[in-house]
């Protein structure tokens, strides 16, 4: 097994840094360039259908402070006002919300629905140029609460502003306990570039399933490692946000043994304990993806560098023979020289996003938008 390498020599806690200032327009296909943030670009009215472009902010908004789209003013809320409105888990609370995310740094992903000949269509854009898997993951998912990458990145501002302590757990859900510190005048932009996690699994090929970690205004990825996801597919395909880190910590479950039909049938009616050592029992056998396995018991502790982002399923280190085929009860397991890299690498609310044979080599989205300079 070859130990992977950083294409950085100083993996370490990401910097502050100042990004690009925004640009005029993103084009969605030849012939085809958007106006947008006000920004005027040639191109032939003849060539092209008309387009309206509305952005995804409060029609509703109230004084005092103006921000400008497409243009125009539009009247920004006051902090007491979106704090009211933010009591519930209202579309006007979801708007402001991710409005002030976006505005923090938090969130670089923005909604756009451009009206032509066919209608209108919604589209998704990033601040930076991204990969096509990545553009395509984030168009996929609906735009409100459960999105990841809105969850992402109130996971994050927790963390940041302190709202969330340090034993806390939060997976991104709103609470209007949040609203006051989001809404502050003070509220701390995200001190992180924005980040992103593909792990790219078995697909029938030879390919051996990695790990990538993609970094805002980069145009590959800037760390890459083998990795192994879960036997039997237990590594679901989705995307979640990073909402637990722990340098250390015990592991325990059930691992799926595939066994033969004949065998499943004979471990009717059998118990084992839900975890080694547990008092309390399950089932011996079970079903993964419609396979027939026997649940072998473990309890595994000192398992370091661990990136929680799907209930109990994590990005961490596990000591195996070889890296990148599926072995594991679940989790995306690296090996012992990559683990604490990619630990340092990652932060809270980080999107991580599981897909069968995606490895993109690098950005070939749009221009970037970027947003305004920190």
């Amino acid at each position: 097994m070859s130990d992977p390498t950083p294409n950085r020599t100083e993996p370490g806690v990401p910097k502050k840094t100042r990004r690009a200032g925004r640009i005029c327009c993103v084009v969605l296909s030849a012939g085809l360039p958007l106006v947008l943030s006000g920004c005027i670009t040639a191109h032939d009215p003849a060539a092209t259908p008309t387009l309206k472009v509305h952005h995804s902010v409060p029609e509703s908004a109230t004084p005092p402070t103006i921000s400008t789209h497409l243009g125009q003013a539009v009247p920004r809320p006051s902090p007491a006002a979106s704090v009211k409105a933010c009591a519930s888990s209202s579309d006007d609370c979801f708007r402001r919300v991710v409005d002030r995310l976006q505005e923090l740094d938090y969130l670089p992903l923005e909604q756009t629905v451009i009206h032509g000949r066919s209608g209108p269509v919604r589209y998704d854009f990033f601040r930076f140029a991204v990969p096509a898997v990545l553009q395509r993951t984030a168009d996929s998912f609906p735009w409100n609460w459960s999105n990841p990458f809105i969850r992402g990145a109130l996971i994050q501002f927790e963390r940041t502003s302190g709202t969330l302590k340090a034993l806390g757990v939060s997976e991104g859900h709103w609470h209007p306990a949040l609203a006051p510190a989001l809404f502050s005048p003070k509220a701390r932009k995200d001190p992180w570039l924005w980040e992103w996690v593909l792990v790219d699994k078995y697909d029938g090929s030879t390919r051996p399933e990695t790990l990538s970690i993609w970094r805002a205004g980069e145009s590959g990825p800037i760390w890459t490692t083998r990795v192994n996801t879960g036997v039997l597919g237990s590594t679901p395909d989705g995307t979640w946000p990073i909402y637990q880190r722990l340098p250390v910590t015990t592991m325990r479950g059930v691992f799926p043994v595939p066994v033969s039909r004949t065998t499943y049938e004979e471990l009717a009616g059998q118990r084992v304990p839900q975890w080694s050592g547990s008092s309390l029992s399950q089932s011996a056998r079970g079903l993964v993806n419609g396979h027939p396995v026997r649940w072998q018991p473990y309890n595994d502790p000192g398992i370091r560098w661990v990136d929680y982002f799907d209930d109990g399923r994590g990005i961490h280190y596990y000591p195996r023979a070889s890296y990148g085929f599926p072995q594991s009860a679940g989790c995306v397991e690296e090996p012992v020289s990559a683990a604490p890299i990619t630990y340092r690498l990652l932060h809270y609310g980080v999107p991580v996003t599981v897909l069968a044979g995606s490895h993109p080599k690098r950005s070939t989205s749009s221009p970037p938008l970027p947003g305004p300079p920190r």
